[in-house]
């Protein structure tokens, strides 16, 4: 007989199942992908519009709408037997209503160890312990095996997400610790708000190294890097604007890897060029 199936979600709530589900409804990207490469894409029977990877997968997963903004018809229909969340890319109440039918499995992880246990929560609810543990192991020695000269030289850094306002990830959050673990040091001070409200002046005058616009959550383009380029000529600032994937930056789970591995690589480039 199968044991029952518990986990701690981000929240602090246990979850308690009978047995594995068999029907998951994602509504977060990264758990989307993270459930697929697990080997587990055949218990996803619904995800959001935002779930993109792997594409081969998701195109033949049903769609419930976005992450904000998902249908709740479409999800009892699906009949799911467990939802995957998230506190920031859902908003509470919605959660809270389909906590009212459904086992619901809310993440919340601001480091890459939560990251990591993302991982091995998801691996215990579908069943594939054995590859999340390998996926721990692999994540770990990464970052033990990168050059801890390279990692030491701090790039003090804004890495941008929103513009109309200009807004930064700070303190406490997932960006922050990923990018602080290859050494791109963040210019906003602990005590600011997690994603700071800000202008291309205020960030000039804390002299960054590195100013990072990825292309989501706010798609940032060639625009707005050669705006800001301009007006940190201007300044007289030699500060580096950088394009990047922001999914590299954003998605937690497995993606944390290729996150640092981009991140690594990038930094090595950098600071070789210095």
């Amino acid at each position: 007989m199968q044991d029952r199936v518990r986990v701690q979600d981000d929240l602090g709530d246990e979850l308690s199942l009978d047995r594995l589900p068999n029907r998951i409804v994602s509504l977060v990207p990264s758990v989307t992908e993270t459930v697929i490469d697990l080997g587990a894409a055949k218990r996803l029977v619904g995800i959001t519009n935002y779930c993109v990877h792997p594409a081969e997968v998701v195109s033949n997963i049903s769609k419930v709408g976005g992450t904000k903004g998902f249908s709740l018809d479409k999800i009892d229909d699906l009949k799911p037997d467990l939802i995957g969340a998230n506190k920031e890319e859902n908003r509470k109440h919605q959660i809270d209503k389909l906590r009212e039918s459904y086992p619901v499995f809310v993440t919340y992880p601001r480091t890459v160890d939560g990251a990591i246990k993302m991982v091995l929560d998801l691996g215990t609810l579908t069943g594939t312990s054995p590859r999340a543990s390998k996926f721990a192991s692999k994540c770990r020695h990464l970052l033990e095996s990168m050059d801890p000269a390279t990692v030491a030289k701090s790039l003090r850094t804004a890495c941008m997400i929103w513009r109309d306002p200009w807004m930064a990830a700070g303190y406490d959050t997932y960006m922050r610790e990923l990018l602080e673990c290859v050494g791109f040091n963040t210019v906003f001070d602990e005590g600011e708000d997690r994603y700071p409200e800000t202008t291309l002046s205020t960030i000039a005058q804390r002299e960054p190294d590195v100013i990072m616009l990825p292309n989501e959550p706010y798609e940032f383009g060639t625009s707005d890097k050669n705006e800001v380029d301009a007006f940190l000529e201007e300044q007289g600032s030699k500060a580096r604007t950088l394009l990047v994937d922001g999914s590299y930056l954003t998605w937690f789970g497995t993606r944390t890897i290729k996150g640092l591995r981009f991140l690594y690589d990038t930094k090595s480039r950098l600071v070789s060029d210095t």
